[in-house]
């Protein structure tokens, strides 16, 4: 099934839009919506081909799968590629025009327009640039977003406040000179880290945009620590007030950003390069989510903060799984003059929306050193390379490395040699997969002892000890046949089953929509817990805990288990990793690699070869543009 495929049904002939378009729904190619949006427009505008019909049906499914535009080309493997085509009715795939002459009648279509006229013709759903075919929206936000970012980075530097890099030096200190013999290569890797991670400091304080890459445990949340002492301290210097917000895609990113922000401030004091005053200022930031800071959006397109957000310096944190729609918004609503600091990991999957924000914005500069990289395309980048988090030799760190270079056997060699941190097991061998099974379960009866003893802290503890990561939500190893294998075992042990609507105390819950009266955002995760006479959510909520009474909780479901997309964001120390059997379309590195980064300690893989050969040799597709515009010499 690709692009390249014969010609389908010539245009004019006849076929109503609903024949046009039955084959590849049947196939799975195509949704509801986007055949409904097909035929409404049909309707609409009289005498349309069958090719035009099945444009305007291809492009409005492709964001569903997160591409931002469909390539003619590919069409074919962008729309039976990822999560969405999980449940796919299969069948024989109908075939696609062929793309040159697909383009030709399209780019004489009353519903397409060019890419010059696009912004006088906003009326006209599609936008064709070369064989690339857009929804008008999601070309505006791409087009919009490239324009506001490169005419950031084309701006002066902001000239450095008087003590900049003393600032800096006291708050990124260089290793120690006199290295024994047998600690030169840790403390050399280490100095690399740190003048990577001031670097990236004093581009954010200087530049108006920057972009800080790097992998878990590379020290990006220590360096956004170390930004914002440096801002609060220059601002204290100069008289002024510093302003930044601190920003991530969910409620829960946003969440563990504060909370790793404040635990980062404690260490910088520890050290001594921040005085009381400013340290206390520090303690009161708080990360909010994208979403809050900019707004809603309007039917114009125009963000809530039309006058501009009023922050000097915002950064956002875990930019991969930001969309595009939402980056266009924020940088719509940035003041002119303002400092803008992405900040993520671009090997992690990227946003369930339109895009793959991340990866475009370091572009070629993800392959290599920020240090020795004077390309002046694109965007001032600085990747962070030395991983902290793992000790030398750490099993995880080298599995994930594999995964990022798609290093297949390098993978097998990893869970062939046995560390202490990685586990494979084949979802075949029926003893150690119960073993898997009882461990979980022995960590979820724990959970609740503890909320039945009326202790949230401990069962909160307790539900992030183990966590089971699927990469489906159904089917053989998926979410819910991890979700019933542990909770059969939970009441097994002593343990209610949770029914719809209710659950026991003990029950650990994931909220699947956002409430902002009682601040729960999708993703957030917590455990019901006996509260005198009463069951009550128990929810972190900085380094204590906080309580939601459950006649007032949002949807949710049990969380006994989690899906890899819902896990991003979050750490556990032991992260039992399920993949599917190898046909299924959602493998892919991106998925594994963030899959086993979710871990702090220990790493358990539960899938067949044939399975991890291909999430490890297929790299997740999605078709976008913004890469091209910010990174074309």
């Amino acid at each position: 099934m690709t692009g390249s495929a014969s010609v389908g049904a010539a245009p004019g002939t006849g076929s109503s839009p609903a024949e046009v378009l039955a084959p590849y729904a049947a196939a799975g190619l195509l949704g509801p919506t986007a055949c409904h949006v097909a035929t409404t427009v049909a309707r609409l505008v009289a005498g349309l081909d069958a090719w035009t019909v099945l444009a305007l049906a291809a492009a409005t499914q492709a964001p569903e799968l997160g591409h931002v535009r469909l390539e003619l080309d590919t069409v074919g493997e962008l729309l039976t590629t990822g999560d969405a085509t999980e449940d796919a009715a299969g069948g024989v795939a109908p075939a696609w025009p062929e793309p040159v002459a697909w383009a030709g009648v399209l780019a004489g279509s009353p519903v397409v327009s060019r890419p010059e006229d696009a912004a006088r013709d906003p009326v006209r759903p599609l936008v064709l640039e070369g064989r690339s075919l857009y929804l008008q929206r999601l070309w505006r936000a791409e087009v919009d977003v490239a324009a506001a970012l490169l005419a950031r980075a084309s701006l002066p530097e902001r000239r450095a406040a008087p003590g900049c890099d003393e600032v800096l030096d006291a708050l990124f200190p260089p290793a120690l000179a006199a290295a024994g013999p047998g600690e030169a290569g840790a403390l050399g890797a280490r100095r690399v880290s740190d003048d990577l991670q001031r670097r990236a400091a004093r581009l954010a304080l200087s530049a108006r945009v920057s972009v800080v890459a790097g992998g878990p445990g590379t020290g990006k949340t220590r360096t956004v620590a170390r930004l914002l002492a440096a801002e609060w301290r220059l601002a204290a210097a100069e008289g002024r007030v510093a302003t930044a917000a601190l920003a991530a895609p969910t409620g829960k990113a946003a969440a563990r950003l504060t909370a790793a922000l404040h635990a980062a401030v404690d260490e910088v004091r520890g050290e001594g390069a921040l005085d009381e005053g400013v340290a206390t200022e520090l303690g009161r930031v708080e990360a909010t989510t994208v979403h809050r800071l900019v707004g809603p959006p309007t039917g114009s397109g125009v963000p809530r903060y039309a006058r501009q957000l009023p922050h000097d310096l915002v950064v956002v944190d875990e930019t991969s799984m930001v969309s595009l729609p939402v980056l266009a918004r924020l940088v719509h609503a940035l003041r002119p003059d303002a400092r803008l600091v992405l900040v993520g990991d671009p090997s992690q999957l990227a946003s369930v929306e339109a895009g793959t924000v991340m990866r475009d914005l370091v572009g070629p500069r993800a392959a290599r050193s920020s240090e020795q990289d004077d390309d002046r395309r694109g965007l001032p980048v600085t990747v962070l390379e030395q991983v902290h988090r793992f000790g030398a030799g750490s099993g995880i760190a080298t599995l994930a490395g594999s995964v990022r270079r798609g290093d297949v056997e390098g993978v097998f060699a990893t869970l062939a040699a046995g560390t202490d941190d990685v586990a494979w097991v084949q979802p075949g061998d029926v003893a150690s997969l119960s073993g898997v099974v009882a461990r979980a379960a022995a960590v979820a009866l724990e959970v609740v002892a503890r909320a039945r003893a009326g202790d949230a802290q401990g069962a909160l503890e307790a539900a992030g000890r183990l966590k089971v990561l699927a990469a489906t939500r159904r089917g053989p190893l998926g979410l819910a046949d991890w979700s019933s294998r542990i909770e059969d075992a939970v009441v097994a042990g002593g343990g209610e089953r949770a029914g719809r609507g209710r659950y026991p105390v003990g029950t650990p819950v994931l909220v699947t929509r956002n409430e902002p009266f009682e601040r729960l955002a999708n993703g957030d995760a917590g455990v019901v817990v006996r509260a005198g006479a009463l069951a009550v959510l128990a929810l972190p909520d900085g380094p204590g805990v906080r309580t939601v009474p459950m006649a007032r909780l949002p949807e949710s479901e049990p969380w006994w288990a989690m899906t890899v997309h819902k896990s991003q964001g979050s750490e556990f120390d032991h992260v039992v990793v399920s993949l599917p059997r190898p046909g299924s379309p959602v493998l892919t590195r991106e998925l594994l690699y963030t899959a086993l980064t979710r871990a702090r300690r220990t790493v358990t893989v539960v899938a067949d070869e044939a399975s991890l050969r291909t999430a490890v040799g297929r790299p997740a597709v999605r078709a976008s543009g913004l890469g091209e515009r910010l990174w074309r010499g």
